[in-house]
């Protein structure tokens, strides 16, 4: 018999860029059998539940503290008695450094010249990894000059772009490339080229 007793957090995208709690719910957890990072989350069926059906990359679930991406929604052959929400652990590299966003903004001078002045936006916690010799590097072909990778969570307030520097441990990086991590817009994974050392 199934005993639905383990607390999780279901949280929703908001249209600012934040993740709230949507629902609280109480489940039967079980591991999936074709891997050991995800779970089968077994839901009674309400039908607010639907609308996960429909925007699934708009929630998470929230489980002893860790973060699950949901892949995929059963409600088995629609007879609305229990939802099955698969989903995998978001694994992160632990956030141990910071570093800060800078925004680029061109002035002119007195005699009408262009130069350009860089504005702290904001100083965020983040894992950052050297490049090195490993096969994730090795597939960053496109990218021969990278240097660093960084991980954040996603500014809640402007939208990251090639647009902007980060500054991390005495060094600046120029962003060659940004992607969500597993398509979510929950985190960021960066990788950076060092250009320069400390801001002045």
């Amino acid at each position: 018999m199934r005993v639905y007793d383990k607390p999780i957090i279901v949280k929703r995208l908001s249209d600012k860029g934040t993740w709230r709690p949507w629902r609280t719910l109480h489940a039967f957890v079980n591991k999936t059998k074709d891997s050991t990072s995800s779970l089968t989350f077994e839901v009674r069926y309400t039908s607010a539940l639907r609308e996960l059906f429909s925007y699934l990359e708009e929630f998470i679930i929230v489980y002893r503290g860790d973060v699950y991406l949901i892949e995929d929604y059963d409600d088995f052959m629609e007879q609305h008695l229990t939802i099955r929400l698969k989903a995998s652990i978001l694994r992160l590299g632990k956030f141990f450094a910071d570093v800060t966003i800078l925004r680029k903004i061109k002035t002119q001078d007195d005699e009408g010249f262009d130069e350009q002045t860089e504005q702290a936006v904001g100083t965020v916690r983040c894992y950052r990894e050297h490049r090195q010799g490993t096969t994730f590097w090795e597939n960053l072909s496109a990218f021969a000059e990278a240097t660093d990778l960084f991980q954040i969570k996603k500014p809640a307030d402007y939208e990251l772009s090639r647009a902007y520097l980060l500054e991390s441990g005495g060094e600046r990086f120029e962003i060659l490339d940004i992607e969500r991590i597993k398509g979510h817009d929950l985190y960021l994974q960066i990788i950076a080229k060092c250009i320069t050392g400390a801001v002045s």
